[in-house]
């Protein structure tokens, strides 16, 4: 059984294409777990469209971290899976997951690439080739709805950090996920990569959807370095790849792109400067 948690806010037409999606699944035994941060019944005509699936339909408040931990609290699969809304499954994926995970049972989680309609990567510079993924490689290769994770590492990881990802209090907008697949690694769990899979996405890179999101989500990426306490080289590192992508979108004229990737340099920077020391064996935790 596989459990997929799908947090949502403002998307009717997404979730139904994501909905569609599921229902042309080679592989049936699956739950849908719509965790609906509207505040209305918008929703409901869709459900009544897809009648084959198991859905759960969970409320919570806003939160995409929190979404997703009150979908961990109500999921019932052996293999869990927390697509976006706007993503969509290609028809043998949970066939290939879960076969996947029957032949590698040394292995906790399993990461696919993410891509458009077209079938063009969306999102980081994924890994040309399969891999299996450590700390220094978990940015690249561990994206949220292209994760899948055994039900014994949600066990062992327990929720989501709250105050991380989209729409959480703080100021941290992202990192959600790499913050929990690296607890995982902790805990002495194995992930590998598998970029011959994919999860469907739209593109990410419009200039509208940079500029608004490079800020806070570099934040969180910081302080996410922060937090599992990176060296400070390894941040330094990604700030000269925003501030190389400032330089070169300039030199070709797109200002708005430069002023986007100079918004995530400084956002990485000021997140891993201003994020909790990790505390050591025998401290207590940072408040």
């Amino acid at each position: 059984m596989v459990s997929l948690i799908v947090a949502t806010v403002n998307r009717v037409v997404e979730v139904d294409r994501l909905l569609t999606s599921l229902d042309g699944q080679t592989y049936k035994e699956f739950e849908v777990i719509i965790v609906d941060q509207n505040q209305d019944e918008r929703l409901a005509p869709l459900f009544a469209r897809h009648p084959g699936l198991v859905i759960k339909h969970l409320r919570s408040h806003p939160g995409l971290s929190r979404a997703r931990n009150a979908g961990l609290r109500a999921a019932t699969g052996d293999i869990i899976a927390i697509p976006d809304d706007d993503c969509w499954y290609p028809e043998q994926l949970l066939a290939q997951v879960t076969g996947w995970f029957t032949s590698h049972p040394e292995f906790g989680i399993f990461n696919v690439v993410k891509r458009s309609a077209e079938n063009q990567p969306v999102g980081p510079r994924w890994p040309v080739t399969a891999r299996k993924c450590t700390r220094a490689d978990v940015w690249r290769c561990a994206i949220s709805s292209a994760i899948f994770m055994r039900r014994s590492v949600c066990d062992a990881v327990g929720c989501f950090n709250e105050d991380l990802g989209v729409g959480a209090a703080s100021k941290y907008q992202s990192g959600e996920e790499t913050d929990y697949v690296l607890r995982a690694l902790e805990h002495g769990f194995q992930m590998w990569y598998e970029p011959s899979l994919t999860v469907h996405h739209p593109p990410l890179d419009s200039v509208d959807r940079l500029r608004r999101n490079a800020y806070p989500f570099a934040l969180g990426a910081g302080y996410v370095l922060r937090v599992h306490d990176y060296p400070l080289h390894v941040v330094a590192g990604q700030v000269v790849r925003s501030l190389g992508g400032a330089t070169v979108s300039l030199f070709r004229g797109d200002l708005a792109r430069a002023h986007a990737y100079l918004l995530r340099g400084a956002g990485q920077l000021v997140g891993y400067l201003s994020g909790p020391r990790a505390p050591k064996a025998g401290e207590e935790p940072l408040a």
